[in-house]
C-alpha cells in the first residue's frame, strides 16, 4: 500500500473510531532566537533534549500508536543542530512532518536540506509587514529583514506541487487590520495564511492559563465591532477560495476568544492530539506541561486505560480552555462535516494546482525597510 494511501485509511479509522492521536506537537526545543512578548517558552530549561537513539525511539512509539502528523516547534527548532535527522527520522516511518518555525533562523541552507531530506510542509511566522510592529512583537532588533528574506528564498525553493506551506499570524491589536493583506502576499507566495489568535501565558495569580500577562496584547470591548467586521472580511475571503487554511468555523469563533478570553469547541486533548516536550514528556496539549505527563516510552500502554480516560476527561472538565488552532482545528476536522470538506478542498488543490510564486511585493517590502 503506497504512504498516502496508507495515511488516507488511517485517518478515516481515526474519525471513525477515535482510537488514535491524528495530531502531535513536539517541542524539540525550547531554545528560540527571539524573545517574543507573548511568550515565556525560552525561559524555561532546555537541558535534556532527547536525541540520537531516543529520536529514533519516540518515533517508532508515534508509529506504533497510528499517529498521523507531527510538527516540529519549539522554542525554534531550527536551533536544533540534528533537525535533518529528526525530520528524516520521522518521514521514513511514513508521519507526515511539519517544521514550526519563526523564520529568522530557517536559513536558505538550512531549508534546502530539509526540502532534500523530503520535508514539504513549512509553517513559517510573520505577524506584520510594518517593521516597527513585527520587531516590537519579536522583542529583538534586526529579525524583520532577515524574517523576510529567508520567506522569499523558502518560497522560491518549494515544489511547484505537493507541498502546504502556511504563514503563520499571530493576531493582536496591533495587527489584525493587517490581516486581508497578510492573506494576499500568503497567495503571491504560494502559502496558506494561518491565522491564531494570540495567546498570553498566565498572570501570577495563574487566573487563565492562555489569556494572562501582557494586558497591551490583549483586546479591549472598543476594538471589538472592526475586528469582528475584519473577520467577516476574511471568512468572505475564504469562500472565494482565498488562501487560509484556518476552518469557516474557527474563523468563525476567533473573535470571541480574543474578546473574552473563551471560544466553545469539542476539546479531545488526549485522545486526537498530545503534546511532547523536548524530554520526551507527554502532555495530553500544552495546558497540561509540567502538571500531568508520562514518559513517551509508556504512551502505547497508557492509551485507552480506564484510569487514563477517567483521568483525562475530569481533567479536561477543569480546563479554562485555549483556542490554539493546532489543537481546535484538529477536533473540529475530525468532528464537523464542513471542516472536513474545506481541509479536503485545500489538501487537493497542493496535488492538483501549479503554486504560482511571486516575490516581488515582498522584495518591495524588504528593500524599504533598509
Amino acid at each position: 500500500m503506497s504512504r498516502s494511501r496508507s495515511t488516507a485509511v488511517s485517518f478515516l479509522r481515526a474519525r471513525l473510531l477515535h482510537d488514535r492521536p491524528v495530531y502531535v506537537h513536539w517541542a524539540v526545543t525550547s531554545r528560540c532566537n527571539l524573545r517574543c512578548r507573548s511568550c515565556t517558552i525560552w525561559e524555561r530549561d532546555s537541558a535534556d533534549e532527547i536525541c540520537g537513539d531516543d529520536v529514533a525511539a519516540l518515533a517508532d512509539v508515534l508509529a506504533e500508536i497510528g499517529c498521523l502528523q507531527v510538527s516540529l516547534g519549539g522554542g525554534e527548532p531550527a536551533l536544533r543542530d540534528d533537525l535533518v535527522e529528526i525530520v528524516s527520522t520521522l518521514l521514513e516511518r511514513g508521519i507526515r512532518t511539519r517544521v514550526l518555525t519563526n523564520g529568522v533562523a530557517m536559513v536558505p541552507a538550512l531549508a534546502r536540506e530539509l526540502l532534500d531530506a523530503g520535508l514539504r510542509e513549512f509553517s513559517f511566522s510573520l505577524d506584520s509587514l510594518d517593521p516597527k510592529i513585527q520587531e516590537e512583537m519579536d522583542n529583538t532588533p534586526g529579525a524583520y529583514s532577515k524574517r523576510l528574506r529567508n520567506l522569499a528564498a523558502l518560497a522560491e525553493m518549494l515544489p511547484e506541487r505537493g507541498c502546504l506551506p502556511m504563514l503563520n499570524t499571530v493576531v493582536t491589536p496591533h495587527n489584525f487590520r493587517e490581516l486581508p493583506t497578510i492573506v494576499e502576499l500568503a497567495g503571491e507566495l504560494g502559502f496558506h495564511a494561518s491565522l491564531i489568535p494570540i495567546h498570553l501565558p498566565p498572570c501570577a495569580d495563574d487566573e487563565h492559563r492562555f489569556y494572562g500577562q501582557a494586558p497591551e496584547l490583549r483586546f479591549d470591548e472598543e476594538s471589538g465591532a472592526e475586528l469582528r467586521e475584519i473577520y467577516n472580511e476574511i471568512i468572505a475571503l475564504k469562500r472565494r477560495g482565498g488562501p487560509i487554511i484556518n476552518s469557516s468555523t474557527f474563523l468563525e469563533r476567533s473573535p470571541d476568544y480574543l474578546l473574552e478570553g473563551h471560544a466553545e469547541w469539542p476539546c479531545r486533548a488526549g485522545e486526537l492530539f498530545f503534546s511532547i516536550s523536548p524530554q520526551g514528556r507527554v502532555a495530553p496539549c500544552h495546558a497540561f506541561e509540567d502538571r500531568w505527563e508520562v514518559d513517551f516510552r509508556d504512551l502505547p500502554d497508557t492509551l485507552g486505560s480506564a484510569d487514563y480516560s477517567r483521568e483525562l476527561e475530569a481533567k479536561i472538565a477543569e480546563c479554562e480552555g485555549c483556542f490554539r488552532p493546532c489543537w481546535a482545528e484538529i477536533s473540529l476536522l475530525m468532528l464537523e462535516v464542513r471542516a472536513l470538506g474545506e481541509m479536503v478542498r485545500v489538501q487537493a488543490s497542493t496535488k492538483l494546482r501549479r503554486r504560482k510564486i511571486d516575490t516581488r511585493s515582498l522584495q518591495r517590502r524588504l528593500e524599504a525597510s533598509r
